[in-house]
């Protein structure tokens, strides 16, 4: 068989669009010299900003992965032995109390199964007995490896009315999920590489002034993952270390895009893709990772592989028909395939390719399904 294109609707990172290509690809200058990239920065920091309901000087972008993000908000607000209280439903929630033993803290942590979502009540009785001494807590909004989507406006009202910092891991939902840093949000991160549809590379970081004034309380001597040296970087015109000219060329592209689309309307089209990849998926018996739909996120849909089916070999077949879908992590690894709707992928084009690629790899592993009444259910639900 013979495929000329092969669409990435993983959840991150994921497919490129044209647009955002050419940005990149643009001549580059010496960002750590030029004006001009100082303002392309700040320009950046500006959308940014609109987008999550901060001020500009609260935004900060740097090289480096998402996961340079997660772990410089540990080391920067967690000092040797404080205790920080690690909310979890998933693989990535998890994974915050290594970060915090890692630098010294006790992590205490808060765990739900992987199908469901943080009850903001249970959450409170936490925080006011186990966690009642921790200063820092941690959450992702976004669960990837299950699929999920926790109730962040909720769950940071009740935080904060405890009085304690806020870290979420926004990697996989900024962009394609209303977030207002407003609602209680110290440390927001982000990711170049999930929805704003960029190669991997760059971290955005939100901070809320209680984040900055207990920063440089605590006064991390790190150098890379320092959050103090880029506080006033632009009005300073320096910043740490060489930037990345090319990705944030490509940012200001993404949300050059979203900003001309609508945030409403960028929110609105994630929620209908996502509610029809959900019912296409159901039209095939297949089970959702989410006890409910009502958990699912806007930006990926996880679902259980057949009984006697490899998650390996339905991605191979996938891949076959043009559509390079994932598996999973953790636990779920093994078990559970993954499709990114994501900025550009959540769009009825390709995620009507995805599930016929998808279909037809079910049919190939011995799972029958009729494409026609996926791609119906699909655009039904879309429609709905």
């Amino acid at each position: 068989m013979l495929v000329t294109d092969t669409l990435i609707v993983t959840p991150g990172p994921t497919e490129i669009p044209h647009r955002i290509l050419l940005a990149i690809a643009k001549r580059t200058t010496n960002p750590d010299l030029d004006p001009g990239f100082f303002k392309l920065y700040d320009e950046a920091r500006l959308m940014l900003a609109n987008m999550l309901g901060t001020e500009k000087r609260n935004i900060v972008i740097w090289v480096g992965e998402a996961m340079s993000g997660l772990e410089a908000a540990v080391a920067n607000l967690i000092r040797g032995n404080d205790k920080v209280a690690v909310l979890s439903n998933g693989f990535f929630g998890d994974a915050f109390s290594d970060l915090v033993s890692s630098y010294g803290g006790i992590p205490l942590l808060h765990r739900v199964n992987y199908s469901t979502v943080l009850d903001p009540d249970k959450v409170a009785s936490f925080l006011r007995n186990e966690a009642k001494e921790a200063k820092v807590v941690t959450m992702v909004h976004c669960e990837t490896p299950s699929g999920t989507l926790n109730n962040l406006k909720e769950l940071a009202k009740v935080i904060k009315s405890e009085g304690k910092l806020l870290i979420v891991d926004a990697v996989s939902s900024m962009g394609g999920v209303n977030i207002d840093v407003k609602w209680g949000i110290d440390i927001l991160i982000g990711g170049s590489q999930k929805v704003l549809n960029l190669p991997s590379g760059l971290t955005i970081l939100a901070i809320s002034d209680d984040a900055w004034g207990e920063i440089e309380k605590v006064n991390y001597k790190g150098f890379y993952l320092n959050i103090r040296y880029w506080k006033d970087a632009v009005e300073r015109m320096e910043f740490p270390y060489t930037h990345s000219e090319p990705l944030v060329n490509g940012l200001v592209e993404s949300l050059k895009m979203i900003n001309e689309e609508g945030l409403s309307n960028v929110y609105s089209r994630h929620r209908s893709i996502a509610h029809g990849v959900v019912k296409a998926i159901e039209s095939m018996g297949l089970k959702l990772v989410p006890d409910s739909e009502d958990y699912s996120s806007p930006t990926v849909t996880a679902f259980y592989a057949p009984n006697g089916l490899s998650d390996v070999k339905v991605r191979e077949a996938a891949l076959k028909y043009g559509a390079f879908i994932a598996g999973s992590w953790g636990p779920l690894r093994g078990k559970v395939l993954r499709i990114g709707h994501m900025g550009y992928t959540a769009s009825l084009s390709i995620m009507t390719s995805t599930l016929t690629a998808l279909a037809k790899a079910l049919n190939d592993s011995g799972y029958r399904v009729k494409i026609g009444d996926v791609i119906e259910a699909f655009l039904s639900g879309v429609g709905a």
